[in-house]
């Protein structure tokens, strides 16, 4: 007969001791326990709060929590970790992005601290320069770091999670919250930009890349319906089409990646699977034609713009007709006076521009782990998630709080799909590739704007 490793177990102990004797699981399946004051990060992961839920139509999940009496004494519920949170009293947050992006975050910083009374530090920097200081941390062997939350994209979440500088706790399964999100694969629960996450890495803004138009100029019915209908149309209206340079904007690399599907085999060639570095030479020789030729009718030929905001000031100036950009970079350029709104239209060509649900992750050796998802937690709810909306100008990881957003600011014209409960649970929802798009912004160089 089994035995019942539960009456070997250890009782509960002090906080200044490890819980030697909890089940450790991990990802990897590592069996180690690093002396902590905090239980949970001794743990390196504990089951997420036990729930009896309610399955939802959007497939997010109503619960309510189990009695007090569930939990054996190595298992904090989230109760326990919000105590453990306040005990840290410190946290450390790393973000990047445009100005309204700070803007954001320094108010969710103030509101937490004002719940919680814990003092947030937060930086906006640079998403490449606090990878690099947590790969460096790891591989000196620092015990503790000096990031407890840290804001990436796909193909830096690949790297740090590649050189073990992720906390590999399925850490949505821990927060109350992030059950509001929708359990879409590609919505950030299960892969961000194609990388699998492990439920180590928690959605927090859905930016939208979308076809930009001017409307007092054009109807919508004179723009192209596909993706790949963008050069058709630059060949009718020379001189009125750009896009970013590939490494120095998302919405160029990302109307990139929309390319590589529609031109070299479909989404089902690259969704879900491994990246294949001997795939881009084989099979990408469309890709680079397609771009070669539409060069030629761009404005400018063989000159790109730095960045989003260098193109959507080329739109607001009048330069240019057509392009693709973000959502929140286009909502500054009318917040800030720069373009007309009569002027902006904006929609999602099909199938899609598949744009990523960008969030955070919290580093291997964060010195406040509790904290770290307490932070989380408190970012995922319905009210601060309607911040992406409003301040951002982007649609949120959770979809009740698009729905809970004034009508007045569904309405904006940067935000082009109003109905986003349909359009996520039944509309064409899908991802970028983070490792081919890297690979695809690197060739971008040689085979486009250099050739």
């Amino acid at each position: 007969m089994r035995k019942d490793t539960r009456k070997d177990t250890p009782p509960a102990q002090e906080e200044s001791k490890p819980a030697v004797g909890a089940p450790y699981i991990s990802r990897r399946g590592f069996v180690t326990v690093a002396g902590s004051a905090l239980s949970l990060t001794a743990l390196g992961y504990v089951a997420r709060e036990a729930r009896a839920a309610t399955l939802n139509p959007d497939l997010t999940m109503a619960a309510t929590s189990n009695p007090e009496s569930a939990y054996p004494d190595w298992f904090p519920s989230w109760d326990r970790i919000v105590d453990l949170a306040k005990k840290e009293g410190q946290v450390q947050v790393s973000a990047w992005g445009g100005p309204e992006v700070k803007v954001h975050y320094n108010k969710l910083v103030k509101a937490f601290e004002k719940t919680y009374g814990i003092k947030t530090d937060y930086t906006h920097g640079d998403w490449f320069s606090a990878q690099q200081q947590v790969l460096g941390d790891v591989q000196n062997n620092v015990a503790e770091g000096k990031i407890d939350v840290i804001f990436l994209w796909g193909k830096p979440f690949s790297n740090l999670l590649q050189g073990n500088g992720v906390w590999e706790v399925p850490m949505l399964d821990l927060l109350p919250n992030a059950r509001k999100i929708a359990y879409r694969p590609e919505l950030g629960r299960f892969v961000h930009d194609m990388v699998p996450t492990y439920g180590a890495f928690v959605p927090h803004v859905n930016w939208q890349n979308c076809y930009v138009y001017d409307k007092s100029k054009y109807q919508r019915s004179d723009m192209p319906d596909d993706v790949l209908g963008v050069l058709d149309w630059a060949k009718a209206h020379k001189g009125e089409f750009t896009y970013c340079d590939f490494n120095k904007g998302g919405s160029g690399h990302t109307f990139g990646m929309m390319l590589i599907y529609g031109l070299t085999g479909g989404y089902s060639k690259y969704a879900f699977r491994p990246y294949d570095e001997q795939l881009p030479e084989q099979d990408w020789g469309p890709l680079w034609d397609f771009l070669n030729e539409l060069e030629e009718y761009c404005y400018q030929p063989g000159t790109y713009p730095q960045g989003n905001s260098a193109v959507a000031q080329l739109f607001s100036a009048g330069e240019i007709s057509f392009c693709p950009n973000w959502d929140a970079v286009m909502s500054q350029q009318v917040k800030q006076g720069f373009l007309d709104p009569d002027r902006l239209g904006m929609y999602i060509p099909k199938p899609g521009i598949f744009s990523p649900l960008d969030g955070f992750t919290i580093p291997v050796n964060a010195p406040n782990k509790a904290a770290a998802l307490l932070f989380l937690d408190h970012i995922t709810s319905v009210e601060s998630q309607m911040s992406v909306v409003s301040e951002v100008g982007s649609y949120p990881a959770v979809t009740e709080a698009w729905d809970a957003s004034p009508q007045e600011v569904r309405d904006e014209p940067w935000h082009p799909e109003k109905d986003l409960r349909a359009w996520r649970d039944l509309g064409t929802v899908g991802a970028r590739h983070g490792e081919y798009m890297f690979r695809m912004m690197q060739d971008w160089i040689d085979k486009v704007a250099r050739s």
